[in-house]
């Protein structure tokens, strides 16, 4: 019987994982200079780091995308339905524990209102990371990166969501008070586990970029309506 955790791709993940808090700063180093020229240099700058660090992952799991791409082309009807099926449970999930918490009172995650203040002061930069180049890093990052960790879907995908879930989330905690705000990883893992086992599922990456992307373009739309940006 095989392991259900394989301790040394685990580790291989999260630190891959833990890397992409580093590397766009690194690869940003250059650009310095740019933080007090006009506000399109600065945005450029920020669309090209994170075009490199795309790069960088893309370069790391090539084998995978190269294979998972002739393997898309074949069968991208089945791989599409069954990676939307499981976002749109995520979804709904999602959406039903979203309500419930403005419902008890929590206060709303910051995070939207600084992805109103960013897309107000870099619109440039917002939209194109969010729905472009963002969705093909997170996936790779947060679910190549975990492929080979466990053979227990339940595992794979609930881990990787979890994960995804609190990067999203942090950055509202700023002190023990703020431990409360851990109850929107109900909501921001919801859709990282529906991609969990879509990707599981499919042992395709590319179902869940295009999916992971479409979903971004829908939350930036629904974040320009209530930020009242039309």
């Amino acid at each position: 019987m095989k392991n259900i955790i394989n301790i040394k791709e685990t580790f291989k993940g999260l630190l891959i994982i833990l890397s992409y808090f580093i590397v766009p700063t690194i690869i940003y180093m250059p650009f310095y200079f740019l933080e007090n020229r006009n506000i399109i240099d600065y945005q450029i700058a920020m669309i090209l780091t994170y075009l490199v660090t795309c790069l960088v992952y893309s370069f790391i799991y090539k084998k995978d995308l190269i294979n998972d791409f002739k393997n898309f082309k074949e069968n991208y009807k089945l791989i599409l339905g069954t990676t939307i099926k499981y976002w749109l449970v995520g979804l709904i999930i999602m959406l039903i524990s979203s309500i419930i918490i403005n419902i008890i009172g929590i206060t709303p995650n910051t995070n939207q209102e600084e992805n109103i203040a960013i897309l107000k002061q870099y619109p440039l930069f917002e939209i194109t990371c969010a729905c472009f180049i963002a969705p093909i890093i997170e996936e790779l990052v947060y679910r190549c990166s975990m492929k080979r960790s466990t053979n227990n879907k339940h595992i794979f995908a609930i881990t990787t969501g979890l994960i995804f879930g609190l990067v999203h989330v942090i950055s509202s905690i700023s002190s023990p008070n703020d431990l409360i705000m851990l109850i929107y990883l109900i909501p921001f893992s919801s859709v990282g586990i529906g991609f969990g086992y879509a990707y599981y599922k499919t042992n395709n990456i590319y179902g869940t970029i295009i999916i992971h992307s479409i979903h971004n373009i829908i939350s930036l739309l629904q974040i320009i309506i209530i930020g009242g940006l039309l």
